[in-house]
């Protein structure tokens, strides 16, 4: 369970059907978005270790001048239920459609659509993450570049520095799963790449969230302060194959030989077929491109400002063959070789087509299109890469 915990004055009412043995004011897990003109707080009222769970959500137009609304008991579980609900996390997807993520433990995490009204369930309850053991709780979704990332928390937490807590990732196309990892196993068969699982210092990380799609959150235990809880805010970066990571990719410009301009996704696009030019190297994050090996000798250049990755339109095989920025859909295409051809410069060759990335006719103008063309060995089909990082 998330231990996070923030406390009343005084129980609601309500808490006490849902939850009779409830310790004092204590409420679990809070998450809150702005949706529809107001702030939703969720938040999970239960006693440690039992399924006698709710969630439940209060909401206020304002955070700086809050009157909180009471909108009472969202879904709860029962000793007989083998899912519990705690662990609330309010997702809206990219219809601006809301959901709730949740679950600790027992048949893991689940997922249900909520009716924009309300801000409660409306539709199918969803299973999206669980493992042999049951250690799994605290589910947060984030969408970023066509797929829904799901982060949870696995094994023990609150034991101090014997805590074994880890957090782990898996992502889908669709927000209803299957979620898989870096291996292609589901996330509902024990999947889950695991992206932090503590050092010496920090034990048991967990009880994540992401906001904005780069900043992560989480609490994990001070080995040198006797297991002292304590949070920790990190930037989250994304490699070029689309994962999540703590570590920032290596970066470079693509610097064309005979024009000195750099490979530049025209006004900053961020859409499918964005334009690949050529313009004054001025270190745009549209200028920057992340370089990862995908074996056999072969890369995948993915823009920093956009996350889609170089490709060769429309798998063209023909002379001229326009470049452009593509969603990572891991085409040969979008794969390329680079080749040293003298000291500091390369040519990237397409491994769908065989041809050389160039600057069209050897311009040495501000938007030449940048094309693939037969290897000739021209000083325009050959790129100095200089590291950003």
């Amino acid at each position: 369970m998330q231990r996070k915990t923030c406390h009343r004055t005084e129980k609601l009412t309500w808490w006490a059907t849902y939850v009779p043995n409830q310790e004092g004011t204590d409420v679990w897990a809070p998450d809150i978005e702005y949706f529809n003109g107001r702030y939703w707080l969720y938040y999970s009222i239960s006693t440690f270790g039992s399924r006698e769970s709710a969630i439940g959500l209060a909401s206020t137009t304002s955070l700086s001048n809050a009157t909180w609304r009471d909108d009472g008991v969202v879904t709860y579980t029962t000793s007989s239920s083998n899912y519990n609900a705690i662990d609330p996390n309010l997702v809206i997807d990219p219809t601006g459609a809301p959901w709730l993520a949740f679950g600790s433990w027992n048949t893991g995490l689940k997922l249900t659509r909520l009716n924009s009204a309300t801000m409660k369930p409306s539709g199918s309850l969803y299973a999206i993450a669980s493992r042999t053991n049951n250690a799994i709780e605290a589910p947060s979704i984030t969408y970023r570049n066509g797929y829904y990332y799901l982060f949870a928390s696995i094994d023990n937490c609150c034991q101090g520095v014997n805590s074994t807590y880890k957090i782990i990732y898996g992502r889908s196309k669709t927000i209803t799963g299957p979620y898989l990892d870096k291996n292609g196993t589901s996330m509902t068969s024990n999947g889950g790449t695991i992206l932090d699982s503590g050092n010496a210092i920090w034990k048991g990380p967990g009880g994540q969230d992401i906001y904005n799609g780069n900043t992560i959150a989480r609490h994990a235990y001070d080995a040198n302060e006797n297991g002292a809880p304590k949070l920790l805010i990190n930037d989250l970066y994304w490699d070029a194959e689309g994962w999540p990571t703590y570590e920032q990719a290596t970066t470079y410009r693509l610097v064309n030989r005979k024009s000195g301009k750099a490979a530049d996704v025209l006004n900053f696009s961020t859409a499918d077929g964005g334009d690949v030019i050529q313009w004054a190297d001025l270190n745009g994050s549209n200028q920057q491109w992340s370089i990862a090996d995908i074996g056999n000798g072969y890369h995948k250049l993915v823009n920093i400002h956009s996350g889609k990755a170089l490709e060769v339109y429309n798998l063209s095989t023909a002379n001229s063959g326009d470049v452009v920025q593509w969603a990572d859909l891991g085409g040969t295409n979008q794969q390329w070789l680079i080749q040293e051809t003298t000291s500091g410069y390369y040519k990237l060759i397409n491994r769908n087509s065989g041809m050389a990335l160039e600057v069209t006719g050897g311009s040495t103008a501000d938007g030449a299109n940048i094309v693939q063309y037969s290897d000739n060995g021209g000083t325009n089909q050959q790129w100095q890469l200089v590291r950003v990082n």
